[in-house]
């Protein structure tokens, strides 16, 4: 399902986890399917009474093509944008039934972080480009936090994970419990090799002295913390680079390791040899896991109840006349 807002700036740092509706709302790719009854003239579907606008579906397919979709089959395409629209439309047909909305409050703290994500003036930047209000994008953020909280309060109350589904699933899964070898490590990079050079033999002499020189000398963005990369595992990041730090000995200094980025020097501080997680400390991540999957299925049968249920006229004329 295309995302409805302007692609983001690339993540500085572990990108946060998706909503779990993510995948069924994906949020309006174009304009919200308007609240009237009966169908207008350019409507390419109704849903229980509602139009869904030809121009939403414009938009929802400019989005499709700008997520990658472009080449896909012309049909297809159509088809898809139009079942997310239907499904959006649906699921907001729903809430206004069950007097379930997003608090302003929830609204204003979403905008506000989104708006954070952006450097300068390129969030307005964006907004411009795509022709989009701050009312409506606030409108559309109603619309995503409220169907959230519709399927917290009507699909999800009776969603829940056993002890004893952890237990089998642990068993079951034995290989994937298993924690590789990882190292703790920093790094120096430097843009050429003699620099490096110097670097290491700095390093060398004075090992203890690897988080001064990291930040005063490293062009990578953890130089500022002292070159702590933290904890990782063989074939992270680039294995032929990072692979370096499980070659040397707790408090050992590498040799130059090139890579298209600069000149790396390495410092191993901690090593961990592989291991298998306990049931207790793998409990947490598993009931996570079995929940998302429970509530995955939960929201495919709520909508296609909620489908059951509806009457949806489309009209094939319309929709084929819409250019993917």
């Amino acid at each position: 399902m295309a995302a409805w807002l302007p692609p983001r700036p690339p993540p500085t740092s572990v990108q946060r986890t998706a909503a779990i509706v993510a995948v069924l709302l994906a949020l309006v790719a174009g304009c919200r399917p308007g609240g009237g009854s009966g169908p207008r003239v350019d409507a390419v579907a109704v849903v229980n009474g509602e139009p869904v606008p030809r121009a939403a579906l414009e938009r929802e397919l400019q989005q499709l093509r700008v997520s990658g979709a472009e080449g896909a089959d012309a049909g297809l395409l159509r088809q898809a944008a139009l079942d997310d629209l239907v499904t959006r439309t649906l699921l907001l047909q729903q809430a206004r039934a069950k007097g379930i909305v997003a608090p302003p409050e929830r609204v204003e703290r979403a905008f506000l972080a989104l708006r954070a994500e952006y450097p300068g003036t390129a969030f307005d930047d964006l907004l411009a480009q795509e022709r989009l209000s701050v009312a409506e994008l606030k409108g559309r953020l109603r619309d995503q936090l409220t169907v959230e909280r519709l399927f917290l309060e009507d699909a999800f109350p009776s969603v829940q994970v056993g002890d004893d589904e952890v237990d089998a699933w642990y068993a079951d899964h034995p290989a994937e419990m298993e924690v590789p070898e990882r190292v703790h490590a920093q790094q120096i990079v430097v843009r050429t090799r003699e620099e490096a050079v110097r670097v290491r033999d700095e390093v060398r002499r004075k090992p203890q002295a690897f988080a001064d020189v990291a930040r005063r000398a490293s062009i990578g963005p953890e130089g500022k913390s002292g070159g702590d990369l933290g904890w990782f595992g063989h074939g992270q990041g680039m294995p032929e680079v990072f692979d370096a730090c499980f070659k040397l000995p707790p408090g050992g200094v590498s040799d130059v390791v090139p890579s298209p980025f600069g000149f790396h020097v390495f410092k191993t501080l901690e090593k961990r040899p592989p291991a298998r997680r306990s049931l207790a400390e793998a409990r947490p991540a598993i009931q996570q896991r079995l929940l998302r999957e429970k509530r995955a299925r939960a929201q495919e049968q709520y909508v296609a109840a909620l489908r059951s249920r509806a009457t949806i006229e489309v009209d094939k004329a319309a929709l084929a006349a819409v250019n993917p």
